[in-house]
């Protein structure tokens, strides 16, 4: 009986175990039903887009292939424009050059005397008092139609203008750039096409700017008085002028030539030497001169007046030697004491003349000394750049010839000088010699006279 129970406990639980797992698996085919349903309503849903998307590129295609086929007519609608316009074009330029005929050689001729003319005007010294005719030659020079007549008139009275303004003198007010380069205002003076002048001094033209500069070194002085004589000169008053006839190229020149002070510094420390030399040899020189010439003034007044003995002379010192010792009867004696008188008086006459000789002689050789080192100058530079430059050799070569040129300068008056005041020298001396061997033969008659009254009243 109780195993009978047993069992029908089992049967009760393995009945409800089996009621359990059916209900679970209703749950699940419910749930999986469900997620169907709504997987095919997406899917239809997306067969719907994808075949309205699929529509509306069809009709996209449709509508491209319409433009393409409708702006492929417009090609060929435009092409076969454009070739009549071809056509059209080649039968006009046909027909213009027919009908232009000379008017295309006018044309030219009219490009080519307007670039003339604007080259002219912009160089033209008459440009600064009319600098509006720059843009009017300008535009008939960049002019790219047929000429009108009134553009041939403009370029005609642009033409007569400048022939008629180049032949005056004309006064006309102008800013000034100075050479340190402040500005100030002045009446300027331009005379023609050639020069332009003002307060006295000669001006460049700077082109590029319209404008006037002083230039930095002026002409000679007597140039400068002429543009002093213009600026101040009344309407139709003549007067002279010096002109530079290149239009300022002269001028330009002046201003790059080096000025004497600048050529001496050229020959650097050997042309200073040369030129200390100078001044010593000329300073002794001039010493000399004036020394010979006081020492010749005095023995000529000396000689006038044998009386009167002044010991400021050679001949006056030989005078009051021998009258001092004339009461001596021996000639020998009285000989010895004039001639200890001559050597001193020649011996200053001499004074100086080979020290003027001895400079005379070393500055030509200092010259050479100049010339050697300028070239050795000359030569480094060559080695090291190259003869390509010739400004980098222009140092040495300037240094080599201005010290060539200083020491033949020093070298030539100092040897003339010396030749004039030896020959007066050598005078001098001649004329002491003679005055101490006259005193000497005078004295040696009276004393023979003397002798010969003595044997005769024996």
């Amino acid at each position: 009986m109780l195993c009978g129970l047993l069992c029908l406990c089992a049967a009760a639980a393995w009945a409800q175990e089996q009621g359990a797992e059916q209900g679970g698996l209703i749950e699940l085919y419910e749930k999986v039903a469900r997620q169907a349903a709504l997987e095919s309503e997406r899917s239809g849903e997306r067969e719907r887009r994808f075949q309205a998307s699929a529509d509306e590129g069809a009709r996209m295609l449709k509508q491209v292939q319409d433009d393409t086929a409708r702006l492929e007519r417009q090609k060929a609608d435009l092409k076969g424009q454009f070739d009549g316009n071809e056509d059209r074009l080649a039968e006009l330029a046909t027909q213009l050059d027919r009908r232009i005929g000379d008017l295309g050689e006018l044309f030219g001729v009219f490009r080519q005397t307007a670039d003339d003319v604007q080259t002219l005007l912009f160089d033209s010294l008459i440009t600064l008092e009319h600098p509006e005719r720059r843009a009017e030659a300008a535009a008939l020079a960049e002019s790219a139609e047929v000429p009108t007549i009134p553009q041939m008139r403009a370029l005609w009275r642009l033409l007569m203008q400048e022939i008629a303004h180049s032949g005056q003198v004309s006064r006309f007010p102008a800013e000034i750039i100075e050479p340190a380069g402040g500005t100030y205002s002045a009446q300027a003076v331009r005379v023609g096409l050639f020069n332009v002048v003002a307060d006295g001094k000669y001006l460049n033209y700077l082109p590029e700017s319209n404008q006037l500069v002083e230039l930095p070194r002026q002409p000679a002085a007597a140039a400068r008085r002429s543009a002093e004589a213009l600026g101040a000169a009344e309407p139709e008053q003549v007067v002279d002028f010096a002109l530079d006839p290149s239009r300022g190229a002269l001028l330009g020149l002046l201003v790059q030539s080096p000025s004497l002070i600048e050529r001496i510094q050229q020959g650097r420390l050997v042309g200073y030497f040369i030129l200390a030399i100078t001044a010593i040899g000329l300073i002794l020189v001039a010493e000399r001169g004036l020394r010979l010439a006081a020492i010749n003034r005095r023995i000529k007044r000396q000689l006038e007046d044998l009386d009167q003995v002044n010991d400021d002379n050679p001949v006056g010192r030989i005078l009051s030697t021998y009258r001092e010792h004339a009461r001596l009867d021996d000639l020998e004696l009285i000989s010895r004491h004039l001639e200890s008188v001559v050597i001193a008086d020649v011996a200053e006459v001499r004074k100086g003349l080979p020290a003027i000789r001895v400079l005379a002689a070393v500055a030509p050789l200092m010259g050479l000394l100049g010339t050697v080192t300028g070239m050795i100058g000359t030569f480094q530079a060559i080695t090291l750049f190259g003869a390509g430059d010739p400004k980098l050799m222009a140092g040495g070569i300037s240094q080599a010839l201005v010290t060539t040129v200083l020491g033949l300068s020093a070298a030539i008056p100092l040897l003339l000088s010396h030749s004039f005041l030896s020959s007066r020298s050598t005078h001098l001396s001649k004329v002491i010699g003679e005055q101490a061997a006259g005193l000497m033969a005078q004295k040696a008659e009276a004393l023979a006279r003397s002798r010969q009254s003595a044997a005769g009243s024996a």
